[in-house]
């Protein structure tokens, strides 16, 4: 036997001369001592050692054997019965509970059974778990690790929550992953309740404006903040419709989503059209319940009930990251506006030719806050 292996026995003789601990919480003290085995594959290890030395010596220490019971690992227990050990590890109404766990990794199947019922008829192949414990069971290991100078433990929220994502996986298929999981599944330990938040999907697409006086998102009225009156004519907002009005419950529907969030990339006044090839938008569906649509036919669906107020193109699924560097570049995109001028006078043709000239290269605009948007916007001056 190594040193280090002599230490490490003599650390879990100690840990389990004061406290009550399971294989699973006692392999977790070790889980930063070498790699490629589970923290119950550690204790287990530890233990069967201890309990093989003790048994080949010439004087096996009955002791020893008994206080490794009350991890309740089966080579101890019966290695006991085989020797003939009495004492009381062996009766039902004695088995100690786990200090540091109260024994949840016992219900680590049950855990993702209970996921399982909680993510029924939803539509995922990604998965992770997480976990909330009482503050009283993360004091108390932290307790224990400071009491015996433990620098090789890991918390238990870890440990349990790998546990039941290998149960899971093995029941489902399904796959674990920490970047970006369609469904992410909270274990409430203490009331054994299985919270789940669903990845939103995000469709990237164009929409063209085809008539004035349709805001970009819901206006809500300005006298009853959304609720309904006399002055919006119990709409609860200033106009009847908007362009996220007509875009955004064909998609909540083909996702089965419970609401939405629209991202443009900026924004065109309420009374001007937008045309040409379109304003990027990105339409977020919340907590969908499906992950794949036929966004084509989600596309004519828009287009067909919109009835020639807005046309939508170029549907596609992207990712969260996407949807940022939308908003964040809004900014510095290239915009071609086309204006109606009326003058008090005519205009000579050689003032527009030299008006155009001036404009030839790039030139600096300051632009005051439009009084229509003083409700909503700083009274500033800005540079283009």
């Amino acid at each position: 036997m190594d040193v280090t292996t002599h230490s490490n026995q003599k650390l879990m003789l100690a840990l389990l001369e004061k406290h009550a601990l399971c294989t699973h919480c006692l392999g977790r003290q070790f889980a930063l001592v070498g790699s490629g085995a589970s923290n119950y594959e550690r204790g287990s290890a530890l233990i069967m050692s201890t309990v093989m030395e003790e048994v080949t010596s010439e004087t096996p220490n009955s002791e020893i054997l008994t206080l490794l019971a009350r991890t309740r690992h089966p080579f101890v227990l019966g290695t006991l019965r085989k020797l003939e050990i009495a004492g009381d590890w062996d009766q039902q109404e004695t088995q100690p509970v786990c200090e540091i766990c109260n024994n949840v990794f016992e219900r680590a199947g049950q855990f993702a059974e209970k996921a399982i019922q909680a993510s029924k008829e939803i539509e995922f192949e990604t998965f992770l778990f997480g976990s909330s414990f009482p503050s009283k069971w993360l004091v108390k290991e932290e307790e224990i690790w400071a009491e015996f100078a433990i620098t090789k433990a890991e918390s238990i929220k870890g440990h349990l929550n790998r546990e039941i994502g290998k149960a899971f996986n093995g029941l489902t298929g399904k796959e674990h992953s920490r970047e970006s999981p369609d469904l992410l599944f909270v274990v409430h330990v203490e009331s054994e309740r299985i919270e789940l938040k669903i990845r939103s999907i995000y469709v990237l697409g164009r929409y063209r404006k085809l008539v004035r006086n349709i805001p970009q998102t819901k206006w809500p009225c300005n006298e009853c903040e959304g609720v309904g009156c006399k002055e919006c004519n119990y709409m609860g907002k200033r106009y009847p419709t908007s362009v996220e009005e007509l875009i955004s419950p064909a998609l909540v529907k083909a996702f089965n989503g419970s609401g939405s969030k629209f991202h443009g990339a900026g924004r065109e006044d309420v009374d001007a059209r937008m045309l040409g090839t379109g304003r990027p938008f990105v339409i977020e569906v919340l907590s969908p319940r499906k992950r794949t649509a036929d966004l084509e036919e989600v596309e004519r669906q828009i287009n067909e009930s919109a009835n020639g107020k807005i046309e939508v193109l170029n549907l596609k699924l992207v990712d969260k990251a996407t949807m940022q560097a939308l908003k964040e570049n809004s900014s510095r995109a290239v915009k071609v506006y086309r204006a109606k001028i009326r003058c008090d006078k005519p205009v000579s043709k050689e003032a527009l030719e030299k008006l155009a000239e001036s404009f030839s290269e790039q030139r600096l605009i300051k632009q005051r806050t439009p009084t229509r948007v003083m409700h909503r916007r700083a009274d500033l001056l800005r540079h283009k």
